[in-house]
C-alpha cells in the first residue's frame, strides 16, 4: 500500500523595491524564514514568486540565493516560460545554481494542441538530464489543458517525477494516481485542501500561504503522519483561517513578513498591497500562525 510523504513544498514571493528592482536582501529574509518553518521543500519562481516580471538573469539569481539559503531542505526551480528559448536558459541558470529539482509550466498565453506540449516537455526533459523535473499544471493561467493521456505520455518522458496541480478538483487526483507510475510525486496547489488531497491520493501540498504562516500547515503535517483524525479536523480550521489571511496574494504575503520585522519589499506586478483592515487581520494572526 502507497504511503505518503504529506510534504509540504513551500511557494516563495520574491521581494522587490519600492521602484521595482529586484530585492536579493529582501527575498533573502523571505527565504530564511522558510528554511527554519519546518517545511520539506520550497518551489521559487512559480507563480507567487511573480515569475513572469522577472527577466532569465533575476531568476537565475534567485534561482541561485535559494539554493545558497535553503541548503538544508529540498529546492525546486520553476524554469517555465512561454517559449523553449526561454526555458532552455533558465535549465541552464538552475544546474549551475546546483539545483536538483526542477518544475516546468505548460506553455501559456496562445493556445497548444497536445502533440505541441508533448514536444515542448519531452524537448526540455532531455535538455535537463540529470535534474528531477517535475509538471506544472495551471490550466485557470496557462490557458493550456493536461488531460489524464496527455499526462500519462508525459510522466513516461525522462527525469519526469512528478507534478502540481493547481485549479483543478480532487477527484482528478485519485484518476491520476490510478494511471501514473508507481512512485509519482502528486501534488496539490490548493493550499487549503492539503489534508482532503493527502486522503485522495496526493502527496503533498505546493503552499504560498505556508511562507508566511507555516505553522498550521505544519501541525496538520503532524497530525495526518499519525493518523490523528480529532486534530487534522481541528486544524482544518486553522489552515482555513491562515488561507483567508492572505487569500492568495504574494502582497499578504510580504506584508507578514513586514509585520515580524523583516525589511521585505513589494510586488512588481500591478498586485494590491493589503490595506489597513487586512494588516489588522493579518497582525492578529501572527502570532498564531507564523
Amino acid at each position: 500500500m502507497r504511503t505518503p510523504s504529506h510534504e509540504i513544498i513551500t511557494a516563495v514571493p520574491v521581494s522587490f523595491t519600492d521602484d521595482g528592482a529586484l530585492d536579493l536582501d529582501g527575498t533573502r529574509e523571505i527565504l530564511r524564514y522558510v528554511a527554519g518553518s519546518g517545511v520539506q521543500g520550497a518551489l521559487v519562481l512559480g507563480t507567487t514568486g511573480e515569475f513572469p516580471a522577472l527577466s532569465i538573469p533575476e531568476r537565475n539569481a534567485v534561482a541561485a540565493l535559494a539554493v545558497q539559503v535553503l541548503h538544508g531542505i529540498r529546492v525546486i526551480v520553476h524554469v517555465g516560460a512561454a517559449s523553449r528559448y526561454e526555458v532552455s536558459q533558465l535549465i541552464e541558470g538552475a544546474r549551475a545554481s546546483g539545483a536538483r529539482e526542477i518544475a516546468i509550466l505548460t506553455p501559456f498565453y496562445l493556445p497548444a494542441p497536445p502533440d505541441e506540449v508533448f514536444a515542448f516537455f519531452r524537448d526540455a526533459t532531455a535538455e535537463a538530464d540529470g535534474l528531477d523535473v517535475h509538471l506544472y499544471l495551471f490550466e485557470a493561467r496557462t490557458g493550456v489543458r493536461v488531460d489524464v493521456e496527455l499526462l500519462v505520455r508525459l510522466a513516461q518522458l525522462p527525469n519526469v517525477v512528478g507534478v502540481k496541480v493547481s485549479g483543478e478538483p480532487l477527484d482528478r487526483i485519485p484518476l491520476y494516481r490510478a494511471r501514473l507510475p508507481e512512485g509519482f510525486r502528486i501534488y496539490t496547489g490548493s493550499d487549503r485542501e492539503f489534508a482532503a488531497a493527502i486522503a485522495a491520493g496526493a502527496d503533498g501540498v505546493i503552499s504560498g500561504v505556508a511562507s508566511a504562516f507555516a505553522k498550521p500547515f505544519v501541525e496538520m503535517r503532524a497530525a495526518l503522519q499519525r493518523a490523528d483524525t480529532e486534530a487534522v479536523a481541528n486544524l482544518q480550521n486553522d489552515v482555513d483561517e491562515a488561507v483567508a489571511a492572505i487569500c492568495g496574494e504574494p502582497t499578504r504575503m510580504r506584508a507578514v513578513h513586514r509585520l515580524a520585522g523583516r525589511p521585505v519589499g513589494r510586488s512588481r506586478m500591478p498586485i494590491p498591497e493589503p490595506g489597513p483592515e487586512e494588516l489588522q487581520r493579518l497582525a492578529r494572526a501572527l502570532p498564531q500562525f507564523h
